[in-house]
């Protein structure tokens, strides 16, 4: 059975989809305690980063977060949000592998209401979308970027997937083009946070 997911937790989700990873790392240092020095042998870390440089929509998912987790997040100075508590990094990743070759559209969502759809689907666009000109997403996950066309085809959008697309020193990435006809529609349906234009 499909857990159901809230509209936040799909818009979190579609934000870490697109600007989103979790990393683990591992570390050997001493520790000083009780006057004794001891030796920390491959002491795991873990966390999910978020990195986007418009900063209303770091705080956005900082609001998003805290509604969803009843937890504050802060901005660091480097303008990444920091996820470190592991009971929300083991609810985020079981919803989902992150990495920009690795995000799936969770079946929570696949199997959701329309406006859940919707939802992920303005997180996912905040994140590595443009209204400049056209409408377009962009990925360079290829079974990704097709489960957002199939959820754009359940919402009834025109569009056309592009690609690969190759530049020089950057991964072949594809492109979903919403039709012109269909722009308008999309944008007020998702009311984007950061990239209305």
């Amino acid at each position: 059975m499909i857990n159901k997911i809230t509209l936040e937790f799909a818009e979190i989700i579609g934000l870490l989809c697109a600007e989103g990873s979790h990393i683990i790392s591992y570390s050997t240092y001493t520790e000083n305690r009780y006057n004794k020095q001891y030796v920390r042998n491959n002491k795991k870390s873990e966390r999910i980063e978020f990195y986007n440089k418009d900063k209303n929509l770091s705080h956005h998912y900082l609001n998003l977060l805290f509604k969803e987790f009843g937890l504050r997040f802060r901005i660091t100075k480097d303008g990444k949000v920091n996820i470190g508590n592991r009971a929300v990094i083991k609810r985020i990743i079981t919803e989902t592998p992150l990495g920009h070759l690795n995000w799936q559209v969770p079946e929570s969502v696949a199997n959701s209401n329309l406006i859940t759809k919707l939802y992920f689907l303005r997180g996912f666009f905040d994140g590595d979308g443009t209204a400049v000109g056209t409408v377009r997403f962009f990925s360079t996950n290829y079974g990704g970027i097709h489960q957002i066309s199939g959820l754009l085809k359940e919402l009834n959008y025109k569009h056309t997937i592009q690609g690969p697309v190759s530049k020089p020193k950057r991964k072949p990435y594809y492109i979903i083009q919403i039709s012109r006809k269909d722009q308008f529609r999309f944008l007020e349906d998702i009311q984007p946070i950061s990239k209305y234009v």
